[in-house]
C-alpha cells in the first residue's frame, strides 16, 4: 500500500519565489480545483502590511505553478478589512464558489463570492447564519464563523456546507444564498487523540465510492506548543450530516523541516505580534522549536489514479503538496 508521499519539490511556492508586495511575507493555505485548463490554485498571501489577500496560480502538472502578479481577491468591505483568509473553492454546475474567512481584526466570519471563470468575481458578502450563535469558542462575538466548505452538488434539492472551528457543523441551503446551520456538530473534539482540543474544516468534501471524504484539521493541545495535524472523516453519500467513519490517527502532521518552522499565526498576539517585528526578528522567531507547528490543508484533488492530492500550508509560511491513496486514508 502506498503511504502518503510528499512532493520532492516541497515547498512548491514560497514568498521568496515571488516579487510582489502583496505576498512578500508568506503564502499558504491553498485551495485547488482541477478543470480542463489544469490545476487552479487560490491561496492566502500576506505582505508587509500584514493584510491577507487571496492570490491565484495555475499549473499543468499540479506541482509547478505560475502565480498571477495581481491578487484575485482583496478586502473591500469593512467586515474584512483585516484580510481575506484561507480560501476554499468548489464548482457547482458551471459556477465556481469561493468561501473564505473574512476578518475585521476582531471577528472572523464566513465570506463567499462566485465566478464563472476564476478571474472575475461577484461582490463579496458574508454568509449570515440565521439564529447562529457560537456557543463553544470563548471570547468571540456571537456571529463568529469560519472554515466554510461547500459540497459540490445538491442532495435531494438542498446544498450542503460544512463550517466551524472548535466543532464542525453542517448548514443547508436551497439557493446557495441563504444558509441554515444545524445546532448539532457532526465532527467534535476527541479527548486523548490528535484532535482533542480543536477541529476545523479543511477542503470542500470529495465524493468517493464510499461517501463524502472530509479532510479536516485537528489540534492536540492549546497553547504555545500546539500542533495542527490533518485528519479525515467519511460522510453518508446521501446524507452528509452523518459521519460513518473517522480517522484515529492523522494522515499528515508536521515533521519535515519546512513544516516545523515558520511565521505561525497562532503565536500569542497573532498578527499584532508578528507585524511589529523586522524580517530578521521573524526569521529568528520561526526557528524556535517551542513555537506552535502547523500543516493546514484547504485544497484536495481526486486524481484519475484514484489517489488524493493534498495542498497545504506548512508553518503558516509556504505552500506544499502530497499525495495519498484512499485505502491508506481509510486505514488511518
Amino acid at each position: 500500500m502506498k503511504m502518503l508521499e510528499r512532493s520532492v519539490q516541497n515547498p512548491i511556492i514560497t514568498a521568496a519565489d515571488l516579487n510582489y508586495n502583496w505576498c512578500s511575507i508568506k503564502v499558504y493555505n491553498p485551495s485547488v480545483i482541477k478543470n480542463s485548463n489544469g490545476y487552479q490554485m487560490l491561496f492566502r498571501a500576506v505582505g508587509k502590511d500584514w493584510v491577507s489577500r487571496i492570490g491565484i496560480a495555475r499549473s499543468s502538472d499540479g506541482v509547478n505553478f505560475e502565480v498571477h502578479p495581481e491578487p484575485a481577491l482583496v478586502p473591500i468591505h469593512n467586515w474584512e478589512r483585516a484580510g481575506c483568509e484561507d480560501p476554499r473553492v468548489t464548482k457547482i454546475d458551471e459556477t465556481y464558489w469561493l468561501t473564505y474567512t473574512a476578518f475585521d481584526g476582531i471577528t472572523a466570519r464566513a465570506g463567499i463570492t462566485s465566478s464563472l471563470d476564476l478571474e472575475t468575481w461577484d461582490d463579496q458578502r458574508v454568509i449570515l447564519f440565521p439564529q447562529w450563535h457560537h456557543t463553544v469558542k470563548e471570547n468571540c462575538t456571537p456571529d463568529w464563523s469560519k472554515g466554510a466548505a461547500m459540497i459540490s452538488q445538491p442532495i435531494d434539492g438542498r446544498y450542503y456546507m460544512l463550517f466551524g472551528d472548535s466543532h464542525i457543523w453542517p448548514a443547508t441551503s436551497t439557493n446557495l444564498m441563504d444558509w441554515e446551520p444545524s445546532t448539532t456538530p457532526i465532527i467534535s473534539r476527541r479527548p486523548g487523540l490528535f484532535d482533542a482540543s480543536y477541529v476545523e474544516t479543511g477542503p470542500p468534501p470529495i465524493l468517493t465510492d464510499r461517501g463524502w471524504l472530509v479532510i479536516y484539521h485537528g489540534v492536540d493541545q492549546l497553547g504555545p506548543q500546539m500542533t495542527y495535524r490533518i485528519g479525515a472523516a467519511l460522510l453518508e453519500p446521501n446524507d452528509p450530516t452523518k459521519v460513518v467513519w473517522r480517522s484515529k490517527q492523522p494522515i499528515l502532521e508536521p515533521t519535515e523541516s519546512y513544516e516545523t518552522v515558520g511565521f505561525v499565526d497562532v503565536i500569542k498576539g497573532g498578527f499584532e505580534t508578528l507585524k511589529k517585528m523586522t524580517l530578521e526578528d521573524l526569521h529568528q522567531l520561526s526557528m524556535q522549536q517551542k513555537l506552535p507547528k502547523a500543516v493546514f490543508c484547504c485544497g484536495a484533488v481526486k486524481e484519475e489514479s484514484g489517489s488524493i492530492r493534498l495542498y497545504y500550508g506548512a508553518g503558516d509560511t509556504v505552500i506544499c503538496t502530497a499525495t495519498i491513496d484512499l485505502d491508506t486514508i481509510f486505514q488511518s
